[in-house]
């Protein structure tokens, strides 16, 4: 789906303990985003950016490891989307992947004459365990690449393509090998894609490819079901100047993750004409308490889903517009000074913290996710002056809520009861 901003996170294996739900051995992250409505103000505000990259493990009262490494900065990924650090092949060679729930397919740049390289390129002729998937199989089909075979002796190999919606492309050939998270999480025989050319490759910045986390039958829970049937993911805050982003770590987790009375569930709706995505049924929003109004027809005639691989959020034209005048009408009463050259944005040096608009998301079930007021907006530079612009974006295609809208609260998918979560601010 969207594409084009890193995160940093924690990789956490869970291991159970009688006093306590759930032990987890986290990892740090970094992240990049992929919807590309936004205009060209919006879509120049994120070039640059960059989140630093951890690796970290914890806890004390856990089995597991208890180091914490600090890695620190990576300059060098020239990209601004959530990014971990896990191991392909045997033995495992580090890949700096995204993780990507707006998709389902996992791809990584791979040896190949001409292709795009760096010290982590993967070399699938060293790992032990790699094999290509060969046309006329099972998963050549799930890869949705089938039909296009020329099963024959001089072509037996499975090819892929991902489109994404911002122009980019990635194909290549299909493989086989052995996933790794940690050293209690592995995934053998995992597919995907090996990247053997792209389109729009300096999007990519330098990480090494993307893990799939939506949906889809090559999306990694549905290639290691049942062994992990649930995620979880905390995006950091980005710091800025004013202080309203302070953090800067986040985790995420695979397995089977303990049920937090914290958390509040809504369930996944099942679309036809897209089994690709986790969607939602958002029937309403509110700014400080108050309901926008919207006819819940706004959001359900495409579909809403939440994906870390945008860092905005896209909402229909008529909801951009009803929540961008109810946003200004609370910062021009609060103080804030709209910024004549830029639209939905501010100057909100003479508006406190405390005083920023808060967001909160309705569904049908009854389900509300507080959002609070951190993601609604974005800093930028203005005439070399520091403004906060709207972190939405109008769509005609499905509903995104990005992952600035996302950050420091826990965001959980659960499979088995089929339900999506959210956590209240400060997880991370």
């Amino acid at each position: 789906m969207a594409r084009r901003i890193i995160f940093l996170l924690f990789l956490i294996a869970c291991v159970v303990d009688r006093s306590v739900n759930v032990h987890c051995e986290k990892q740090l992250v970094s992240s990049f985003d992929k919807h590309d409505n936004a205009s060209s103000s919006l879509a120049e505000l994120f070039s640059g950016k960059r989140i630093p990259l951890f690796r970290y493990i914890t806890n004390k009262t856990s089995r597991l490891s208890t180091k914490a490494v600090q890695v620190g900065w990576d300059r060098g990924l020239q990209t601004s989307l959530y990014v971990i650090s896990v191991g392909l092949g045997t033995p495992a060679k580090t890949q700096i992947v995204e993780i990507d729930t707006g998709s389902s397919t996992s791809w990584v740049f791979c040896e190949c004459d001409g292709c795009h390289t760096n010290p982590r390129t993967f070399l699938q002729s060293r790992s032990t365990t790699c094999a290509k998937v060969s046309c006329g199989t099972s998963m050549c089909l799930l890869g949705g690449s089938d039909p296009h075979c020329q099963d024959s002796e001089n072509y037996p190999d499975c090819p892929f393509r991902v489109s994404y919606q911002d122009g980019s492309a990635s194909y290549g050939i299909l493989y086989q090998d052995t996933l790794t998270f940690s050293d209690v999480q592995k995934i053998p025989g995992f597919s995907f894609g090996c990247n053997m050319d792209s389109f729009g490759a300096n999007e990519f910045g330098n990480v090494d490819g993307l893990l799939g986390m939506g949906a889809g039958p090559m999306s990694v829970l549905k290639q290691s079901s049942p062994t992990f049937d649930c995620f979880s993911y905390c995006l950091p805050l980005q710091k800025s100047e004013r202080g309203f982003f302070s953090k800067t770590t986040g985790y995420f987790s695979l397995g089977k993750v303990a049920t937090r009375t914290d958390v509040r569930y809504t369930k996944m709706v099942a679309r036809k004409k897209n089994t690709e995505l986790f969607f939602v049924d958002l029937t309403a929003i509110s700014v400080d308490g108050e309901r926008l109004g919207l006819s819940p027809s706004v959001f359900s005639r495409k579909g809403v889903v939440f994906d870390s691989g945008s860092e905005l959020s896209y909402i229909p034209d008529r909801a951009l517009s009803v929540l961008s005048q109810r946003i200004r009408e609370l910062l021009l009463k609060r103080g804030a000074a709209e910024e004549e050259s830029e639209r939905n944005c501010y100057d909100m040096r003479s508006v406190d913290e405390g005083d920023m608009p808060a967001i909160s998301l309705h569904f049908d079930d009854g389900a509300r996710f507080d959002l609070g007021s951190h993601g609604v907006f974005v800093e930028r530079s203005v005439q070399e002056q520091d403004v906060w612009c709207l972190a939405f974006a109008p769509t005609e295609s499905v509903s995104i809520i990005g992952s600035l809208m996302q950050t420091s609260k826990e965001v959980v998918y659960d499979l088995k009861r089929q339900l999506i979560g959210i956590g209240p601010s400060g997880a991370c």
